[in-house]
């Protein structure tokens, strides 16, 4: 039997290529943030604490190399060449490290927020999702030259090659996107139009894609579906996290392509079927898929061919904490599992029986890396505690972490509603942590609270359905203070941008009255909303100023979403210092907000 190493992470899509029949997709292979090279001999995982890549016995797990690489590197790609490409995060970049000498060759400055990684099917070119600036690029596999194949869209992560089409997911908002060789883009929404199982699935929000693999014949993604709005007759839970094996407000699944209803799969049971944010995808053999769960610490087998939700998981492997990213070595029968948490690689075995009974597996190996962190111990606490939904104390059920929402200490670009017996019915936009530092208290859009671990506590128990019993909630504020950071854009048009940081700071529009200082507000509560709103119940009188980093991507604007666009939040009748500025200024003044 050919060798099938088949690499799949957080992110990033999983392709699987020619080699999973009948009916496989001509798709190259993809990045993510572990692989398998040298024959299955070598694993290669990122290390995006510390911008480093890691090169790891396969048989030990013991690290044999570490190469510097930096920007905060989520996905790399292994060429046929012996490259490994890397995307840097942070640093806008793609770097090249050669396999062999653990060197690195190349890098070149690509675009904002590089993530995803996918490689033609004869290597010749590269396409690289850019969640910052809403671009798909193309790059020379050889000389890394880049192009662009796709632009407009919102926070794409997920990108595969198939034939000549690049197939690319947002992050957030649900949208698949083909972009063709003569770069007209089709687009489709993950939200089904029908399930016949489950009809409230149709008024849900998709969000969060992930993972996509092309094996089997079929596109298939791996998302979250989500009642947001509460728009739908369905009986759901009074809280978002107490759901026993009934309608849970989220929702992970895996939907293909071509109108085939949505496979949700997790049961919240509190058996072995307990799942929550899918973020890799898998498949091996001629049937199953591997989802990693970076909430609950596990992976699920799914049957592709089975049409019962209670009977789509038939196996769990339990894995280190965060599980983000999955390689497969087919031949061998193993799949190794990057534990971004615990910076640990599990070794699974795959030659097991599986069945609807879900059996839950160890194992058979796991390996922490010895990397030293930049941060503190309380910091890695506090990102543990903010991605875990296994902690009865915090969500009963395994159905949310606070990641959820604020994935990474990130927003999930939706509008909630919130109606729980102890909060009464609202509507209110997920904010991005980056502007909840210890220094910008008072936290909520009503500066309901002095502090972050109240915060937390009030959510946990009023929201979460906790009890909050033996639950440290300080370790939260060092996690967002320490590591959680904002988006950055870089300017396209510097003259714009200082003309609009003139125009912030003047008497005339006065923003920088309460946008000041480092982390741009002034830390109180004025009177700026109108009372009406969206809906009568979401209305309020005072908002605590919120800081404006990365404010470019954080669409719909205000705490009930009301402006979708920054052009809407300066149009706004509540705006009025902005109504005397031209086109010109006003395209000036958001050029600089877009930089913050």
């Amino acid at each position: 039997m050919r060798r099938r190493l088949v690499a799949l992470g957080l992110g990033v899509v999983a392709a699987c290529g020619a080699d999973h029949a009948p009916g496989a997709l001509d798709a190259g292979p993809v990045g993510a943030s572990i692989a398998v090279v040298d024959g299955g001999s070598t694993v290669v995982v990122v290390d995006p604490d510390q911008g480093s890549v890691s090169f790891l016995d396969a048989a030990s797990l013991a690290v044999k190399a570490t190469v510097s690489v930096g920007g905060e590197p989520h996905a790399l790609l292994a060429m046929a060449s012996g490259a490994i490409l890397v995307a840097n995060y942070r640093g806008g970049e793609v770097v090249a490290v050669d396999a062999a000498t653990h060197a690195v060759t190349a890098r070149k400055s690509v675009c904002a927020g590089p993530y995803g990684l996918a490689a033609s099917p004869d290597g010749s070119w590269v396409a690289v999702s850019c969640e910052w600036d809403g671009r798909v690029m193309k790059l020379d596999a050889a000389t890394l030259a880049p192009g662009a194949l796709a632009s407009g869209l919102r926070r794409p992560r997920a990108v595969a090659v198939v034939g000549s089409d690049v197939w690319v997911a947002d992050y957030v908002g649900g949208l698949v996107h083909d972009v063709h060789a003569d770069g007209s883009v089709a687009t489709t929404s993950l939200v089904p139009t029908s399930a016949s199982y489950r009809p409230a699935l149709t008024h849900m929000s998709a969000n969060l894609t992930s993972a996509v693999s092309t094996a089997f014949g079929a596109l298939r993604f791996a998302h979250v579906l989500e009642n947001n709005t509460g728009d739908t007759t369905e009986a759901i839970a009074a809280d978002y996290g107490s759901v026993t094996d009934t309608n849970p407000k989220i929702n992970p699944a895996v939907t293909a392509m071509g109108g085939l209803e949505p496979r949700i799969y997790a049961k919240f049971d509190g058996g072995a079927r307990v799942y929550s944010g899918p973020v890799a995808l898998a498949a091996f053999g001629s049937q199953y898929l591997l989802v990693a769960h970076v909430s609950t610490a596990n992976v699920a087998v799914l049957d592709t061919h089975s049409t019962d939700p209670g009977a789509r998981s038939v196996g769990t492997y339990q894995v280190g904490a965060g599980p983000s990213g999955i390689a497969v070595d087919e031949e061998r029968q193993v799949a190794f599992v990057d534990n971004a948490l615990d910076q640990s690689v599990s070794r699974i075995d795959l030659s097991q029986t599986f069945g609807a009974d879900a059996p839950v597996f160890k194992p058979a190996q796991t390996l922490v890396r010895s990397l030293p962190s930049p941060y503190s111990a309380q910091a890695l606490a506090g990102r543990r505690f903010f991605f875990d939904a296994t902690n009865p104390h915090v969500t009963p059920a395994g159905v949310v972490a606070c990641a959820s929402c604020h994935p990474s200490g990130n927003d999930d670009g939706l509008v909630w509603f919130e109606n729980t017996p102890n909060v009464p019915f609202r509507h209110r936009r997920t904010p991005h942590l980056a502007n909840a530092k210890t220094a910008t208290a008072p936290f909520h859009w009503d500066g309901q609270f002095t502090a972050m671990d109240a915060l937390v506590e009030s959510t946990m128990t009023n929201i979460m359905g906790g009890d909050g019993l033996l639950v440290d909630t300080t370790v939260v504020q060092p996690f967002i203070d320490e590591i959680v950071q904002a988006p950055v854009l870089p300017p396209e048009d510097p003259g714009a941008v200082a003309r609009g940081q003139a125009l912030f700071t003047s008497a005339q529009v006065g923003c920088s009255t309460c946008h000041s200082g480092s982390y741009l507000t002034d830390d109180m509560m004025h009177v700026v909303l109108s009372p009406e709103s969206l809906d009568p119940a979401d209305a309020i009188t005072q908002t605590n100023t919120p800081g404006l980093h990365g404010a470019f991507l954080f669409g719909p604007y205000f705490h009930d979403g009301r402006a979708a666009t920054l052009n809407d939040v300066l149009a706004d009748p509540i705006m009025g210092h902005t109504k005397g500025l031209s086109a010109g200024q006003l395209d000036d003044l958001i050029a600089y907000v877009r930089s913050l």
